[in-house]
């Protein structure tokens, strides 16, 4: 397997866990308003929690995401530190 493939499958990694993030923040809002709705017969805190759920999920995969191309980025800093580094080695 070359190592274009293996990158491209960690991107994919990256997508499905984001998805995972969002749909369960949203799937917890969605079950604690259904608990909620179940005592007070009110269905707004069923659309309240989904909305809460969306909002949060949001924030909490885009800040992952932000995670990982921070740790992406210093990978290539410190490739390119090596690089440069072996090559001034081999240049002098």
């Amino acid at each position: 397997m070359k190592k274009h493939d293996l990158r491209s499958l960690s991107h994919l990694n990256m997508i499905i866990y984001f998805a995972v993030i969002v749909l369960s923040n949203i799937f917890v809002g969605l079950l604690i308003g259904y608990i909620l709705y179940s005592f007070t017969d009110q269905q707004i805190w069923m659309v309240l929690l989904m909305f809460l759920g969306i909002i949060s999920g949001l924030y909490s995969g885009i800040r992952e995401l932000l995670k990982e191309v921070e740790k992406y980025e210093r990978a290539e800093k410190k490739a390119e530190r090596d690089r440069d580094e072996n090559n001034s080695d081999n240049s002098g």
